[in-house]
């Protein structure tokens, strides 16, 4: 079990030593995501996780990819609508690099103005390709259909225009207001030892700091629509949305467990219905997306344009069909699959710290295994079926990419 220590600055660092490991993965994690972004800053976020890795005060950009490679270690980071994470993972032998790098690119960055027009159309390209990925496309309008009119509803890598029209002062300040102690996580798992990491990220990140008011977030309202990519390409993607519930809802772990009953194994409805007994498609599945404040239920699947409004109506009819009635062996076959998937996260190092970040941010305190494991085994038919009903009964979301007829797959979700 690992061990949750906070400095007098605010700063969280949580520590999950796995004695038998030779390799370590520590994390660093800030509250800071695109849903913070003001309307000027759009794709912010994004670029300062980028700008992070070229360069400090002390270290070129080629400095921090050979030293952390000359220890055969790995150096990456990752932006969400709610959070950015930096990671090292690298033999135990080398943690005190790995700390020592990240705490330089989040304390001391150059943000060099050379480097960063270099960087912003390295991230443009990155949008483009990101737009010629259908199934990036159609979760992304998804996002857009749902959450319209809140910050959520925006693309994290931003657009070429709103990524051009950045400058060094905007990366400053959501820095400023989002990489706060009060507002990041340290965390660390595999072969390390609590005591020592614990002072060495105190003495590394005592220059953590933050001006201003920090970020304030509102909860978004789920909102219904379509929208409609008609590219020309061989299949069509659709994605559909209806309402779900927050990552800190009472019936989230409820909302999880339907997820997977509903398209989330070969077992599980759609994967029967579309697949194996209609061959309507080769890949479909369902998925249950909570923030902090808001959540969705989804289905997506892939096929030729004229199958689209008959996989349509197989969404709509099994959710219905959920929210009138749950077999109890489909809730022990989601239960365990989902109960398997979690404890087996929590083998890799890499995997608990973010789980446990995650945790930390939403609730302030991490869950055990059997703490997961009980909350599972506590959710009932008449949970599942409260969450089919909520989704079933609310507005749907509609994206489709590819050739299809957008009125009739509509009218097939209609309730």
């Amino acid at each position: 079990m690992g061990e949750l220590h906070t400095l007098a600055s605010g700063l969280r660092i949580y520590v999950d030593p796995m004695p038998s490991l030779q390799s370590a993965a520590i994390g660093v994690w800030a509250r800071a995501g695109s849903v913070d972004e003001r309307e000027t800053e759009h794709g912010v976020a994004h670029l300062l996780e980028h700008m992070a890795f070229k360069g400090t005060t002390t270290r070129s950009a080629r400095d921090i990819a050979e030293e952390v490679e000359a220890v055969g270690g790995y150096l990456n980071a990752a932006t969400s609508h709610q959070r950015t994470g930096y990671y090292v993972r690298v033999l135990k032998d080398d943690i005190a690099l790995g700390v020592d790098i990240l705490s330089d690119i989040l304390l001391n960055p150059l943000f060099d103005e050379g480097e960063f027009a270099r960087e912003k159309e390295v991230v443009i390209q990155e949008i483009g390709e990101a737009a010629d990925t259908p199934d990036d496309v159609v979760f992304e309008n998804l996002q857009a259909i749902v959450w319209d009119g809140h910050t959520l509803a925006r693309p994290i890598l931003g657009t070429p225009q709103t990524v051009r029209a950045q400058t060094t002062q905007s990366l400053r300040g959501f820095m400023a207001r989002g990489y706060r102690p009060e507002s990041m996580v340290v965390a660390a798992a595999g072969g390390v030892e609590p005591e020592e990491f614990v002072g060495r990220i105190e003495s590394a990140f005592a220059g953590v700091t933050g001006a201003g008011d920090g970020n304030a977030r509102t909860a978004p309202a789920f909102k219904g629509g379509v929208r409609h990519d008609t590219r020309t390409i061989e299949q069509t993607h659709i994605a559909v949305a209806f309402p779900g519930v927050s990552a800190r809802d009472d019936d989230f772990f409820a909302a999880r467990i339907f997820a997977e009953a509903l398209g989330g194994g070969m077992s599980s409805r759609l994967f029967q219905k579309v697949r194996e007994e209609r061959g309507l498609a080769y890949s479909v599945y369902a998925f249950s997306d909570s923030y902090d404040d808001s959540g969705l239920i989804g289905c997506y699947a892939g096929a030729d344009a004229g199958e689209i409004p008959a996989i349509a109506e197989v969404f709509r009819e099994e959710l219905n069909a959920m929210a009138g009635a749950v077999d109890e062996a489909e809730i022990s076959r989601a239960r365990s699959m989902l109960r398997a998937s979690m404890l087996m996260s929590l083998e890799s190092p890499a995997a608990r710290i973010e789980n446990a970040a995650g945790q930390l941010f939403r609730d302030g305190a991490v869950m055990t295994a059997e703490e997961i494991t009980s909350r599972l085994d506590a959710v009932s038919s008449v949970d599942i079926r409260r969450v089919a009903a909520k989704a079933a009964e609310g507005p749907v979301a509609l994206s489709l990419v590819g050739g299809a007829d957008a009125d009739k797959t509509a009218k097939s979700l209609s309730k």
